[in-house]
């Protein structure tokens, strides 16, 4: 009977009784089945029929298998603009794809430490490059004016132009303004006291000096190019007398004016437009259209750049912010007794208002064609005040103190689309942060909270919220002040800024938000991506282009 009980043990089997036991269960019933049936036709398969059965049931498991991973597989969100994904660097960026010395194929023979290069343009994923003099003296002689075109896949120098030697004059610094088909540019170049304009060929690096179309024939004055759009420039003459022997400048008093004229860039002799402004006004080109805001003189006008026709502007505030342009909006945040009234002026009908909205006192804007973010105080915490970093409370609760609210307003429409808050503990300050560019794919509002009032403090909090609904995309705490950077297809790339001035690049997961890494501060004086590809440009004039090393090796 020990020997039956056992065996009953053995076997899983619960008794029921003296002397009686139960029926394997149906489970158990149909595994010996089938156990039974498979080693039957196991026994009498031949050898190549089993290798398909061992073959089969590989396949089976690797199938499982794969269906379980891919159940917890990330999801990404698709980008609202697909087309500016940049690189997708999921480890350190440590390999140099290519490498190329500026000062030595541009400016050779330049002593070392006087040149440095900066991106001031692109065609494509390529870079417009422009030399920089590090310092003023008879040593380092001027290399302004100098501009490099440079291949972004390769590193190649596709040409180098000087438009100092074109122009005849000294030259401080130049910008570049592709044409929309990225044939030509406009080039504002900075001279030894005020600016003037040249046309590039972007294809061969030829430039043409366009100064005597602008430039005023007066000696005792000097022009400046005050704004640039696709159809237009916005030209000052003022008195020499403003600025000082430097060229620094210029200094006005309030009963000062300035005479501004608009110039049609495909004819630069016609003057399409002239106005002679007080020096208080705030006179600004958007596009097809000149803003001129003041309270003086004529008024607060908008200008069809294109006829040169005036439209007064119906707003009687005393003050007003600086013009920003939003989809097919241009915003002003006029100031009022009680807080600020936001206006949206449409840009197909110059001078019509499109939305209006009351805004608190102290709200600031971060402005895209995504979303105006409104950040405004909804609840004071206690005043800043000196101390360790990270000091809490005396009682050691975590109090927040204060709060933020943050507001996406329809670009189009003025109706709020979301609205959420944030904390922010006793000391620190809100710096409302950093929208992307309008051709950037990281499509997200991102705001800051630091942990103190001073700018340059070792931490910050950065808050990015999706653009659609408001949720919070991730929470970081980077170095110093962070603005977003770039997006690939399952990373996010924060730029951040330490208490010396070095910058570094922070990457993210896009579907968890956990950093996967961060590059070491460097004095680098400049670390983007041209195009897909995140390139570094040093002091020394050396440009690299960096991958993940693992990518590379995959690419053979």
């Amino acid at each position: 009977m020990a020997d039956a009980d056992a065996r009953d043990e053995s076997d899983g089997v619960e008794a029921t009784g003296a002397g009686r036991r139960a029926g394997p269960s149906p489970l158990r019933t149909v595994g010996a089945r089938t156990g039974g049936a498979l080693r039957r036709v196991w026994t009498r398969a031949s050898r190549a029929r089993r290798l398909g059965l061992t073959v089969g049931a590989v396949a089976a498991v690797t199938a499982l298998v794969a269906g379980a991973g891919l159940a917890v597989q990330p999801r990404y969100d698709d980008p609202a603009r697909p087309a500016m994904l940049v690189d997708d660097l999921r480890g350190e960026p440590t390999e140099t794809v290519w490498r190329t010395d500026l000062s030595a194929e541009s400016t050779p023979g330049t002593p070392a430490g006087c040149t440095y290069y900066l991106r001031v343009g692109g065609v494509g994923d390529d870079a417009i490059m422009s030399a920089q003099t590090a310092e003023l003296s008879d040593r380092c002689g001027g290399s302004g004016g100098r501009l490099v075109r440079v291949d972004g896949e390769t590193g190649d120098v596709t040409w180098s132009t000087n438009v100092a030697t074109t122009l005849g004059r000294a030259v401080r610094s130049v910008s570049v303004t592709p044409d929309d088909d990225e044939r030509a540019a406009t080039l504002t170049v900075e001279v030894d006291a005020g600016s003037t304009l040249a046309r590039l060929d972007l294809a061969t690096g030829e430039v043409t000096d366009r100064s005597a179309a602008v430039e005023s024939s007066d000696p005792d004055e000097v022009t400046r190019i005050e704004g640039l759009s696709s159809s237009s420039v916005l030209v000052s003459h003022q008195p020499r007398s403003r600025f000082g022997a430097d060229g620094t400048g210029p200094t006005t008093e309030d009963d000062d004016r300035t005479r501004f004229e608009l110039h049609p860039l495909d004819d630069l002799d016609t003057v399409s437009w002239r106005g002679d402004e007080p020096s208080q006004a705030t006179v600004t080109l958007f596009d097809d259209e000149l803003y001129v805001l003041t309270t003086a003189g004529g008024g607060s006008r908008v200008i069809d750049a294109t006829t040169g026709t005036e439209h007064p502007v119906p707003i009687a505030d005393d003050a007003y912010g600086w013009p920003e342009s939003a989809g097919d909006h241009v915003l002003v945040a006029f100031a009022a007794i009680d807080g600020q009234r936001l206006v949206a002026f449409s840009q197909d009908d110059p001078g019509a208002i499109g939305w209006s909205a009351d805004l608190a006192g102290d709200a600031s804007l971060i402005v895209s064609d995504r979303c105006v973010t409104v950040t405004a105080t909804t609840q004071s915490g206690d005043p800043v005040v000196e101390g360790p970093r990270g000091a809490g409370d005396d009682d050691g609760q975590d109090d927040p103190g204060g709060r933020v609210s943050v507001t996406c307003l329809s670009p189009a429409t003025g109706e709020a689309r979301w609205t959420t808050s944030l904390p922010v503990r006793s000391g620190q300050t809100v710096q409302s942060g950093w929208n992307p560019l309008p051709d950037s794919a990281f499509d997200q509002v991102q705001v800051s909270v630091s942990p103190s009032s001073a700018f340059g403090d070792e931490t910050t909090t950065v808050t990015t919220f999706d653009a659609e609904d408001g949720h919070v995309a991730f929470t970081a705490t980077l170095p110093g002040y962070s603005a977003p950077l770039a997006r690939s297809r399952t990373t996010v790339y924060q730029l951040a800024f330490d208490v010396d001035g070095r910058s570094s690049v922070v990457a993210f997961d896009e579907h968890s938000h956990r950093e996967l890494w961060r590059t070491s501060p460097t004095e680098a004086v400049d670390i983007g991506f041209w195009g897909p590809h995140l390139v570094v440009t040093g002091q020394d004039g050396v440009v690299r282009r960096v991958d993940d090393p693992r990518a590379v090796a995959d690419r053979g």
